[in-house]
């Protein structure tokens, strides 16, 4: 017999009444929470520019954390279409191609076409301050390395002085 069988003339186990608007919240916020990371995922994979802008911001996060880590001078070696890593210690050095169609252009003005620019990182994880061009067809983003190394990535180009400027 229900105990609320008086009342509602009907008898319903309390386990298949339905669910809460809180557990309804939650299934909701995760189900967010996976489309917004996988809109991210697709965004990056079929734009190369975004996607060679990130190997460079992974790149000077590895570069800082290698200095770091080992307490010595790490150098990270960019070029137009591909970057590498080298480290004392006689670790091999970790080398990483951009995705076709995009290139990094320039470092605070100075073009890449010819040589490669080489940043170091010192055993405290700083760096000179740098802005990198990246390209891809008409279309630029602007990678800003700050002195602490934590890179982060700009819409269009910028330098050294706008980014002072307007952000700092």
């Amino acid at each position: 017999m229900c105990p609320n069988a008086r009342v509602t003339k009907l008898c319903v186990p309390a386990r298949m009444q339905g669910f809460t608007l809180l557990e309804m919240l939650i299934v909701l916020v995760i189900m967010g929470i996976l489309v917004a990371v996988g809109v991210g995922s697709f965004s990056v994979e079929r734009n190369p520019l975004y996607a060679g802008a990130q190997t460079l911001v992974t790149a000077t996060a590895t570069a800082r954390s290698r200095a770091l880590l080992l307490n010595a001078p790490v150098t990270l070696e960019l070029g137009a279409d591909s970057l590498e890593i080298s480290s004392p210690g006689g670790e091999p050095p970790l080398r990483e191609d951009f995705p076709k169609g995009m290139s990094a252009a320039s470092v605070n003005g100075q073009s890449l076409l010819g040589t490669p620019y080489r940043f170091l990182f010192h055993p405290l994880g700083v760096v000179q301050e740098h802005v990198v061009q990246m390209q891809a067809g008409q279309d630029t983003l602007s990678v800003y390395i700050p002195a602490t190394g934590t890179a982060r990535i700009l819409e269009g180009p910028f330098s050294l002085e706008q980014i002072r400027k307007e952000f700092l």
